[in-house]
């Protein structure tokens, strides 16, 4: 069990090498640029209507506590700061969903010499993987609530931390390694089966993902790392578990 556990952390590491391979960089930085300019726009827009009230607010402000309207932009990109961290990840891997798909499959091909048992086209992939990421939210919404309710219960709430860091771990593991298996046509509940059978390498790697997304800025870079780990260990560890796919 704890082996497996290192094996999905080390994963991490060893997929950011894996990113700077032709054909897998574009993957990589299309996808964070798209993402970038999205939240700039966001947080522009924000500024654009923030302002105004600032303005009004100091209109009954005395001129020797002008100071004070640092203090709210201070606060204001507190705001911004925060809202971007916590609602990057979930915005970000449904904007990137038919990239990282893509850039599991270029992964594979560099690992194994040959694409994934798959022939459906790109407009096909890019549905099913935002298609898969929506499907994701329900069963992650699902999965939080009924922790949430678990979490109520005399005692058991003791251990309510740990339960949502191995919750989390789990969902982490499905949300990334869904491309690699996704692009082998996979579904849902099989993935589920496959990373089951393998917890300790699930929960591991899931583990060290919601660390790195825990960290400013890394958390900008993490999505990629995470699929190129994931796709990873689909091929050395998961790929033949219950018959090749």
């Amino acid at each position: 069990m704890i082996g497996d556990v290192t094996i999905g952390i080390q994963a991490l590491a060893r997929g950011v090498r894996l990113l700077n391979k032709p054909g897998v960089r574009v993957y990589v930085i299309v996808p964070l640029c798209i993402n970038l300019v999205l939240f700039g726009a966001l947080i522009w827009y924000g500024y654009s209507l923030f302002q105004p009230l600032v303005e009004w607010m100091m209109s009954f402000v005395p001129g020797f506590l002008d100071f004070l309207e640092w203090l709210i932009w201070l606060f204001f990109g507190a705001l911004a700061a925060v809202t971007v961290f916590f609602s990057f990840t979930p915005v970000a891997n449904i904007v990137a969903a038919p990239f990282n798909a893509l850039m599991a499959e270029k992964i594979e091909m560099h690992l194994t010499g040959k694409p994934p048992a798959s022939d459906i086209s790109f407009a096909r992939m890019a549905l099913y993987a935002i298609g898969s990421q929506l499907r994701k939210v329900v069963y992650i919404l699902l999965g939080a609530l009924g922790l949430f309710l678990i979490s109520l219960v005399p005692v058991i709430n003791l251990v309510a931390p740990l339960l949502w860091v191995v919750l989390g771990s789990w969902l982490l593991s499905l949300e990334y390694f869904d491309y690699p298996m996704g692009n082998h046509d996979l579904v849902f509940a099989e993935e589920k089966r496959r990373l089951a059978a393998r917890r300790g390498i699930a929960l591991g790697f899931g583990g060290g993902v919601m660390v790195l997304t825990s960290i400013p800025v890394v958390n900008f870079v993490t999505m990629p790392v995470a699929v190129a780990g994931a796709t990873l260990l689909w091929v050395e560890q998961f790929q033949n578990e219950g018959g090749s796919a």
